[in-house]
């Protein structure tokens, strides 16, 4: 009787530890990242404030998570170009870059707090959050020294997720799909009116 429930622990334990929370047509799990936090800017200074997933429930929401390290970055650099040129940069929808600095190499988190400085003063829409202990790394199951795309609709529903480099066509294929759920949100909001 003890081995059976046992074996019946161990089973539901190995689940737990290999289940995927970021799976399509699923919500993404809650995250909260109160160690740093979300990136402020305020004359020029850095301060940062507590951080959780979902923010601002009700709109389309681009989430990046990455390792702290160039390589990592590089990951969804041709994803992030075009995104910054073919979806609509007024707040229609939320895009969110969490850096991993759990996993970034010593001494260079002062460089990488200054990139995403940058990154922030070229894009002051969208969200960044510097994830000190990788809480989002444990919370959604993500791969090590990787980066991932997670993709939702207005309701928090994952409508797309990948991790590591994407193709020119699921490059493609995600912004249509990005854009697809911004008309969506705007025809839903314009009908409410």
């Amino acid at each position: 009787m003890i081995l059976r429930i046992l074996i019946i622990l161990t089973c539901l334990a190995s689940h737990t530890v290999f289940a995927d929370p970021v799976a399509p047509g699923a919500r993404l799990s809650d995250l909260s990242i109160t160690d740093k936090g979300e990136l402020l800017l305020s004359d020029g200074d850095v301060a940062y404030k507590p951080w959780s997933y979902p923010q601002q429930p009700g709109k389309v929401h681009v989430v990046q998570y990455m390792a702290a390290t160039m390589s990592a970055s590089k990951i969804q650099e041709p994803f992030r170009d075009k995104m910054g040129t073919d979806l609509p940069q007024d707040n229609v929808f939320l895009s969110t870059t969490i850096l991993n600095m759990d996993e970034a190499m010593w001494g260079t988190s002062g460089m990488v707090v200054g990139e995403l400085k940058s990154s922030k003063q070229e894009f002051p829409l969208a969200v960044m959050v510097v994830d000190e202990k990788g809480a989002g790394l444990s919370q959604w199951r993500l791969e090590k020294d990787n980066s991932a795309l997670i993709v939702t609709d207005a309701a928090g529903v994952v409508r797309y997720f990948k991790q590591g480099a994407m193709s020119e066509a699921e490059i493609n294929s995600t912004l249509a799909l990005i854009r697809q759920y911004i008309d969506r949100d705007s025809a839903a909001r314009t009908a409410q009116h």
